[in-house]
């Protein structure tokens, strides 16, 4: 296998969580959807900065995630069995992402409505609501997708060790409530990245040539 593809499935998946968990840590508490006009304004006033750094890193977030989806999606389709259900993953990446850039447009309007003289205070509350649970949907079916039929793929067809695919589908399981937004599928990329680097693919379980189609 090129060795490309080798390192944007081990580092550019560290890199992915990396963004992810910066712009998490960055990006300041959005005030409840119940808060006043006068709460949801001062708060993305004071916190301006903040919400337009979360933005950029998101949109980072997103270019490199989608990248590591497509190198993850030809690292696990040698076996011609996988490539019909690793089309469906990378659909289910794809939603995940448009899920990131909606919350990246949301913190940017935010912050530029913040101090803008023709936005008024109801235009933020209702702009705040929105960001309040918008994206959860879209982030739950997209990471679920993605999550339970990458797990599939593992437990079936090899490529990765299968305990990786037993943690995918637990993970996409939870994903899919919506409660815990991108935390699962940040985890689990995390560990499939570690995988892949520590065993630099040469003591991994093999993928099996002979994989019945799926």
């Amino acid at each position: 296998m090129q060795g490309s593809v080798k390192r944007w499935v081990g580092y550019g998946g560290l890199l992915f969580f990396v963004l992810i968990a910066a712009s998490v840590f960055i990006t300041p508490n959005a005030p409840s959807s119940n808060a006043t006009v006068a709460k949801v304004v001062t708060s993305y006033h004071d916190h301006q900065g903040a919400y337009y750094v979360g933005a950029y890193l998101i949109v980072l977030a997103v270019i490199v995630g989608l990248t590591y989806f497509w190198y993850l999606r030809e690292y696990l389709g040698q076996v011609p069995a996988s490539r019909r259900l690793l089309t469906v993953a990378f659909a289910g990446a794809i939603v995940f992402a448009v899920s990131g850039t909606v919350s990246a447009g949301l913190n940017f309007t935010l912050a530029e409505g913040s101090h803008a003289s023709n936005v008024t205070g109801t235009t933020m509350q209702t702009l705040n609501l929105l960001k309040s649970g918008f994206d959860v949907p879209i982030t739950a079916a997209g990471s679920a997708l993605f999550l339970i039929v990458t797990g599939l793929i593992v437990i079936r067809n090899g490529g990765l060790p299968r305990w990786l695919g037993w943690v995918a589908v637990v993970f996409g399981v939870i994903s899919a409530t919506g409660i815990v937004g991108p935390i699962g599928i940040g985890l689990w990329i995390l560990l499939a990245s570690i995988t892949v680097i520590v065993s630099g693919r040469k003591t991994a379980v093999p993928i099996a040539a002979d994989a019945p189609d799926l």
